[in-house]
């Protein structure tokens, strides 16, 4: 069986790294073209990054340290969020999970190490679904034929999905990030999301370098007026020197369909969040474990069963969707700053509840928030006893299953620190979240 991985950023690289271990039989291919450059960004990762690492490839914090100047990483520090704009941490739970931040850029040079495929640097230019199989249609004129392939080239085309197969993730806010490099600090252990008029900032240390960007909507505020903010914001902290390191446009979207039956679409060629809590690479290692059991599971000599796929399909969906609400729900009561940004913001949840697809999910998530108002999430967020756990914070809980990625804790994490419980302070019937 022969399985094509196109794209060569940090999910094309989690893709052929996964196969390589969990499918030795496989022919792998690897194809994607060294001439075009890769974001670079998405520096934070949950736990579920520094687990699927060692598993794969036996790589550890201190491998990672050494040559991607990675530091750990116990949550999310949030400042200026919510209807106080006071400062809560969403930190990772149980507390001996740990994530990691990393140079995006050396971590795709470590995972490379761990593929054992056939490269080929070329221009993919269509990949084509045939009854049999996938058809890879190269810039060269060459056509690669394989069972599977996985399309991790970022993101789509513009005009390359069908408007039935586009789900746009409008209730998050944001649309456009202007990136720059700061010298490096103190290691503080957390990912800072700093609440501005304009959106938020995030700020990422690195052994070598903190890595920050300015997260905005293109429609509300101008590339100047979030320059001028920035700017004052690192002033006020105490930085005077950075470096500009791009602007990126991003949408937030799903597609409904990320596999057909032989082509897989993973990371950004999927789906897209705003670099709000580590998702993206969280995702991909997502999809990429569930393609690996699909393809272990099926007979590539026949016909894949229609029902089969679209269940496939209809979970990660539902997955991203969920992540999407949960990341839409941070921004539910405002911030310190009464912006337009923030009014607009705020209305994210209201947006969601007239989308027939998320729509579904927001009387599952109710569940949830409710969970988290019995839960003392301050006390969460600083409780760092590994070995007492069990005995003292696993009896309070109620659900013992996610919302997409997340869970009750996190939910009490937010929810106290964002004041939502303080804004709604009673159950409101039908789960109408936050608005």
């Amino acid at each position: 069986m022969r399985i094509a991985v196109l794209g060569g950023g940090t999910t094309g690289f989690i893709a052929a790294a996964h196969l390589t271990r969990r499918l030795p039989d496989a022919e792998l291919l690897h194809v994607f073209d060294s001439r075009i450059p890769t974001i670079g960004v998405g520096e934070g990762t949950t736990p579920r990054f520094p687990l699927w690492l060692e598993e794969t490839t036996g790589l550890g914090f201190a491998d990672l340290a050494a040559r991607c100047g990675a530091t750990l990483k116990k949550g999310t520090l949030f400042q200026g969020w919510g209807r106080e704009g006071t400062e809560f941490l969403n930190r990772f739970h149980p507390t001996r999970l740990i994530g990691y931040h990393f140079d995006a850029t050396e971590v795709v040079r470590v995972l490379a190490e761990h593929v054992r495929a056939q490269r080929i640097d070329a221009r993919v230019e269509d990949v084509q679904t045939t009854d049999d199989g996938v058809r890879l249609h190269l810039a060269d004129g060459t056509t690669v034929r394989c069972e599977y392939a996985i399309d991790a080239r970022g993101f789509p085309r513009p005009g390359s999905l069908q408007a039935h197969d586009m789900i746009a993730l409008n209730w998050v806010p944001t649309s456009r990030a202007i990136l720059r490099w700061l010298p490096p600090g103190g290691l503080s252990g957390s990912t800072r999301a700093v609440a501005r008029p304009h959106g938020w900032i995030f700020q990422i240390p690195l052994r070598d370098a903190t890595s920050s960007g300015y997260i905005f909507n293109s429609r509300l505020s101008s590339d100047t007026e979030v320059e001028a903010d920035f700017t004052d914001c690192l002033r006020e902290q105490g930085c005077t020197g950075w470096t500009h390191r791009g602007v990126l446009d991003f949408p937030n979207f799903l597609r409904r369909t990320m596999f057909d039956g032989r082509v897989f679409s993973v990371g950004n060629a999927a789906s897209f969040l705003e670099p709000l809590e580590a998702t993206a690479i969280g995702t991909a290692i997502v999809q990429v474990r569930d393609i690996a059991h699909w393809i272990a599971d099926h007979a590539c000599d026949r016909p894949p069963d229609a029902d089969a796929v679209d269940h496939f399909n209809a979970a990660l969906v539902a997955y991203i969707v969920r992540n999407s609400l949960f990341v839409a729900w941070h921004y539910a009561c405002g911030s310190r700053w009464d912006t337009a940004f923030w009014t607009y913001a705020r209305g994210g949840l209201e947006r969601a509840r007239g989308d027939h697809t998320a729509c579904a999910h927001l009387d599952a998530m109710a569940t949830y928030v409710e969970a988290g108002r019995t839960l003392p999430g301050a006390a969460l967020s600083a409780y760092d006893e590994p070995d007492g756990w069990e005995g003292d914070i696993y009896p309070l809980l109620r659900i013992y299953r996610p919302f997409g990625n997340f869970s009750e804790i996190n939910f009490a994490q937010v929810g106290h620190g964002i004041g939502y419980y303080d804004e709604y302070p009673q159950p409101r019937r039908r789960a109408r979240i936050g608005i």
